[in-house]
């Protein structure tokens, strides 16, 4: 499987103004939106900040999106994962599901996205991402 391009890095923040605060000052990010929790639901249902950082984006959440949709419990404050623009999920995750990768959440359709959720060997978990 090839990626498209390197896409975001996703951080968990137990202080959403201060995280920002410090991305701005120090990196220079402009900040791309705010959402809240109170106007989602399910995995939409947290409190976040997305930053232009350099050429990338870097999303802060005060809790992981997956924990709003009940895919995990918990995970601990810091980094969450980093995601890939591929193709085709589907297509990937069939791939890298014959060479025995380990995925912790099967292709789901997320808004205008489509994404799945897998892990190196270290427990690191990467996302796919899918442009509809």
């Amino acid at each position: 499987m090839q990626p498209e391009s390197f896409f975001h890095v996703a951080i968990k923040t137990d202080d959403l103004d201060a995280s920002e605060s410090f991305y701005r000052t120090h990196f220079d990010a402009a900040v791309v939106e705010r959402g809240s929790a109170a106007d989602g639901e399910g995995a939409t249902a947290v409190n976040h900040v997305t930053l232009d950082v350099a050429d990338k984006l870097v999303y802060l959440f005060d809790r992981a999106p997956y924990e709003a949709a009940g895919h995990f419990e918990s995970v601990p404050t810091g980094f969450l994962h980093y995601g890939f623009v591929v193709p085709d999920v589907d297509a990937a995750h069939e791939e890298l599901t014959g060479d025995s990768v380990e995925f912790v959440m099967a292709p789901t359709t997320f808004g205008d996205l489509r994404i799945a959720f897998l892990t190196d060997p270290d427990g690191v978990r990467v996302e796919l991402i899918e442009h509809l």
